[in-house]
């Protein structure tokens, strides 16, 4: 499994807990560009499905598609992830479906402090072919087929509807190879009939496509994370989309779900956010730093965006670090 830092969605107005440099970023945003085939099960015993537990300080990897369906349940970790075109902040408790095709990752900067992982999460994966080819003669295949479709936009579940799925996980996790397949088809009975999700992606893929939108709004998030600290040019940015400035601001806006200007302010937040939270760093030389012409417009983007005065986020991130 695989885990970015960008800017937060309206949301998840999380108190920030991100930390990436650019350098990281653009390595990251160079994966993105061509999103690469990988095989999710190991096929041992040509088994359809797979569960795994993963404790580990951070995920990093490419920005990835397989044919396999993921489902994922983080129970400690934060930072971002892409799930097709879709970009936004994660927190602990967690729980998202991929569908065959569709291009994720998963990025947290690094550890905490403690000595446990900070990166938790069981994934269960499943050959939705191997599983449509033996289903027919056991159930009606229909609920499935409509299920695999919407999938291919991501979910995001909520409610009572990710309190069953996460309980399954877990006992899934240590159950027998009879009661593992069991839980399989717990799992899909309540995947197949709730309502309780959110879709992710803009756009279903397959495959790993489509790319070409893909490309234009990463070379812009590229631009961006190079160069927040200074003036930062709609036209330059509509010159990347090759695009006048007026059809940019829709194109953006309609894949991003938020305007460029917000979408520019979130990343200098979010930078402001790592930056707070070192000690020996200054309010008024941060809001500069991060490309702020002054300090009561950082100021008030940063409520805005975060909540919370930036002198009040630093006091709370260090009376929790005491």
């Amino acid at each position: 499994m695989v885990f970015i830092t960008l800017p937060l969605s309206d949301n998840y107005k999380s108190i920030g807990k991100l930390d990436i440099g650019r350098p990281v970023f653009n390595k990251i945003c160079n994966a993105f560009m061509r999103p690469v085939y990988t095989k999710a099960l190991s096929n041992l015993g040509n088994r359809i499905f797979e569960i795994r537990r993963e404790n580990c300080d951070k995920y990093l990897s490419e920005y990835h598609f397989h044919s396999e369906c993921q489902l994922t349940y983080i129970f400690k970790g934060n930072g971002q992830r892409c799930i097709g075109d879709h970009l936004e902040d994660f927190e602990s408790d967690e729980l998202t479906f991929i569908g065959p095709g569709l291009p994720h990752v998963w990025y947290n900067a690094h550890g905490d402090t403690s000595h446990e992982p900070s990166a938790q999460s069981i994934t269960l994966h499943f050959d939705p072919e191997a599983l449509l080819s033996f289903c027919p003669l056991l159930v009606e295949t229909a609920p499935l087929h409509d299920f695999l479709e919407r999938s291919r936009q991501g979910m995001l579940f909520y409610g009572q509807t990710k309190d069953t799925l996460k309980k399954i996980l877990r006992k899934m996790v240590g159950a027998s190879d009879m009661q593992k397949t069991a839980y399989l088809f717990e799992c899909l009975a309540t995947l197949l009939h709730t309502e309780e999700y959110a879709v992710l992606s803009n756009k279903s893929y397959s495959n790993g496509s489509p790319r070409k939108d893909g490309e234009i709004i990463f070379s812009i998030y590229n631009y961006v994370f190079e160069n927040f600290n200074n003036e930062i040019s709609l036209q330059e940015a509509a010159k990347l989309a090759n695009l006048t400035k007026p059809s940019f601001c829709r194109f953006f806006k309609a894949h991003t779900r938020k305007t460029f200007s917000k979408f520019v302010n979130e990343v200098r937040i979010n930078e402001a956010c790592r930056l707070l939270v070192q000690d020996e760093n200054q309010i008024t030389n941060i809001a500069y730093a991060c490309g702020f012409n002054s300090l009561p417009n950082f100021n008030k983007f940063f409520k805005s965006i975060k909540g919370i005065t930036p002198s009040d986020y630093k006091s709370k991130f260090l009376m929790n670090k005491d």
